[in-house]
């Protein structure tokens, strides 16, 4: 099969994998004409070789589309240019949003040969330096030939977030170099992830180099807080659209952090309406999105501006409150479970999954007296140990399964004290979701117990 690009050049490859951009392979090989120009939907589109999995609408983009045969070798897709190749799947929320499906994985972690490597140096950036990303709609029901692709695009990592992609790669390696690759959590870092890798825990167990304890396979990974973020990045300029971001880390000395601790620290002691009154900013706590808008001006980021760190790694902004009695006045809540969707989720591809792998900033507020303003506490940034991500999972299994089977009434509540638990996040009785019965049940979300929220506060 003849190559219509050049081999050498990532441009070339680019502007080749352009012509599916708003279309979907079938229309771009009759663009092309690799095939003799073949109407749309003839079987001869399609070999006949199945592909399945995860990977399988990558591995038919690379055979069917770019004539390249697959292969398990280590280096880049497109070893002259430079270049490797992923294929992203996209889902369209209720709301008509765009999401990404799932985290974008960048190569087994080999925790023997790692510690020898420097970040320059280092296997992961040989690889995945420059990537192709091609962004499709996943459609279980359409032929990888027809799914929709809206967006295809380079992204360098090193150009584009060089400072914090090292600092997340040096901080997992030096978890493997204290001899603690088995505590290493998808939640430690910002943009760049280490995601478990094999299908049960007891047969993907690994040897590491400083501890007698084996740890759990794993994968470099772009997490999916930061896919979405590359996705809207690259869409932007796509669309000629100019997003005004406020960036906090600028060197790679600077830590996200200390930084954003350092912001805060004028304002500790002082209660909200004293805080609002200097930020200029009008008090109304009721308001859904007042205490981030509080976190963006304290940043230095007015309404209309991003926070790029925040944006990039999805940072979880929460607000604790502390009552006069010294306790959490609330569970802490996440979204509403999508009941239809949760039926087809695996655990590390869930939505709850990934909401507890981001890094959280909680914003602590206490007051003496029920009359009192509240008063700004301290701030602290968060994630979830692995430990406790093992029992947060075995919570989401059982409303996962009791879905499955259309029993609403008996999930797992906070008195069973299993640092999470499920119930009514709704506005009324009426505030309902479709099922995958097809009845409609009252919304619901799963919630840390607000005994783990104080547990986190005290050994902070």
């Amino acid at each position: 099969m003849p190559y219509l690009y050049d081999v050498n050049s990532k441009e070339s490859i680019r502007d080749f994998a352009r012509m599916l951009e708003d279309s979907c392979v079938a229309e771009a090989l009759e663009k092309n004409a690799m095939y003799g120009g073949m109407p749309t939907g003839e079987s001869s589109l399609v070999p006949s070789k199945e592909y399945s999995g995860k990977g399988g609408f990558g591995q038919y983009l690379e055979e069917v589309y770019f004539g390249k045969r697959n292969d398990s070798y280590s280096r880049a897709d497109f070893e002259a240019a430079g270049l490797e190749l992923k294929t992203t799947p996209l889902k369209k929320l209720g709301n008509g949003e765009v999401r990404a499906k799932e985290r974008i994985v960048l190569g087994i972690m080999d925790f023997m040969t790692i510690v020898n490597e420097s970040f320059e140096n280092s296997h992961f950036v040989s690889k995945n330096l420059d990537i192709l990303l091609v962004f499709y709609f996943h459609d279980s029901l359409k032929e990888y030939c027809n799914l929709d692709i809206p967006l295809v695009d380079i992204w360098n990592c090193i150009k584009e977030d060089g400072y914090q992609i090292r600092k997340d790669w040096e901080y997992i390696v030096n978890k493997v170099k204290e001899g603690r690759a088995h505590e290493i959590s998808e939640g430690d870092t910002l943009y760049l992830g280490a995601c478990t890798k094999g299908a049960t825990r007891e047969t993907s167990q690994r040897e590491q180099p400083f501890s007698p304890l084996l740890a759990h396979a794993r994968a470099f990974c772009y997490k999916v807080q930061y896919v979405n973020h590359i996705y809207q990045v690259l869409l932007d300029r796509k669309q000629n659209r100019t997003v005004s971001y406020v960036h906090i880390i600028n060197s790679p000395e600077t830590e996200l952090e200390q930084i954003v601790q350092n912001k805060f620290s004028p304002y500790i002691g002082m209660n909200v309406l004293m805080i609002c009154q200097l930020l200029k900013i009008p008090f109304k706590p009721k308001v859904k999105n007042f205490y981030a808008m509080i976190t963006k001006r304290i940043l230095g980021a007015e309404e209309t501006q991003q926070i790029y760190e925040f944006q990039a790694a999805d940072i979880q902004i929460k607000t604790i409150r502390i009552e006069p009695n010294g306790k959490c006045k609330e569970s802490m809540s996440f979204k509403q479970i999508r009941y239809e969707e949760i039926v087809d989720q695996e655990w590390e591809d869930s939505d709850f999954y990934m909401e507890l792998t981001s890094k959280f900033f909680f914003i602590i507020f206490k007051h003496d007296h029920p009359d009192d303003p509240y008063v700004l506490d301290r701030v602290i940034f968060w994630n979830m140990p692995e430990k406790d991500l093992e029992v947060v999972k075995r919570v989401w299994l059982d409303a996962h399964n009791k879905i499955s089977t259309g029993d609403y009434k008996h999930f797992i509540q906070s008195s069973d004290n299993q640092i999470a638990h499920v119930r009514p996040h709704a506005k009324d009785s009426s505030d309902v979701m479709r099922t995958p019965q097809g009845t409609f049940e009252k919304k619901k979300s799963f919630w840390l117990n607000r005994n783990y929220i104080m547990d986190i506060l005290l050994n902070a």
